[in-house]
């Protein structure tokens, strides 16, 4: 696994909470999602280049693990690192957290996969070689 982490803190808004003022189950994936976006880029991997029609990146797998719910307008951060099990998969450890512990509320891995124009799995881009 990658030793670098990549830390990206924003606030629970009630857009991403329920009518009990819980974050939404769902909406963990679109966290984890900012999480890798933002990592990507601090690795030199903007997303434009992720969205190569010949090349894409899509999700292969994700497991979640909720373990205690965020809240409306709790500040958190997902902390996300990655590592690179094959020359065909990418898989992202991602956890959130509220800001100042340590105690994730919700864990997970996503594994992410590259398929060519035809959908076919194949070989990462070469700007991944680094991890």
């Amino acid at each position: 696994m990658s030793t670098k982490e990549h830390v990206h803190p924003f606030r629970v808004y009630m857009e991403d909470v329920d009518a009990q003022g819980i974050v939404y189950y769902a909406n963990y994936l679109r966290f984890f999602e900012r999480g890798r976006s933002e990592f990507l880029e601090t690795l030199g991997v903007p997303m434009a280049r992720a969205a190569d029609p010949d090349c894409r990146l899509v999700i292969y797998e994700i497991r979640v693990k909720y373990r205690r719910p965020a809240l409306l307008g709790d500040m958190i951060e997902v902390v996300t690192s990655v590592e690179r099990p094959s020359d065909y998969r990418l898989t992202f450890h991602q956890r959130v957290r509220r800001r100042g512990e340590t105690e994730p509320l919700v864990g997970g891995e996503v594994d992410i996969v590259a398929i060519g124009s035809d959908g076919a799995v194949r070989e990462l881009p070469s700007f991944f070689d680094a991890i």
